[in-house]
């Protein structure tokens, strides 16, 4: 069974560059998971097999499957718009702007460029 995506946060979170914005309303659950509960090394990979898992295309089987360059676009924008960050274990961790991102504040404080090279940047 796959995961609709949440409407009312598409609603309430998206701006007018909809494409990327709605791709990160998919890994938003998964994101804010795994770096402020997993009980592994929080990655970008476990994110996407996070989501994967929760929209039922994978089975369960977190493991075996490859997400290299999965999303990477999104975890771009997210690292561009200080959303997100690595340390010196090339862990994920939140960035100055996590709190923002996952608050109730809309997504009109950055845009996206939908292209496939992407990029985010912040815009007040």
């Amino acid at each position: 069974m796959r995961r609709s995506l949440n409407h009312n946060l598409v609603s309430e979170k998206i701006g007018y560059d909809y494409a990327n914005k709605k791709m990160m309303i998919r890994v938003y659950d998964s994101l804010k998971y795994v770096v402020e509960d997993f009980t592994k090394k929080p990655t970008w990979t476990a994110v996407v097999k996070h989501m994967l898992t929760l929209d039922g295309m994978l089975g369960g089987q977190l493991c075996e499957v490859s997400v290299n360059g999965y999303y990477s676009t999104i975890r771009k924008n997210l690292k561009d718009i200080k959303v997100i960050k690595y340390n010196a274990h090339k862990c994920l961790v939140k960035g100055e702007n996590w709190n923002r991102f996952f608050g109730d504040e809309d997504w009109s404080w950055f845009i996206t460029n939908t292209n496939s090279g992407g990029y985010g940047i912040i815009v007040k």
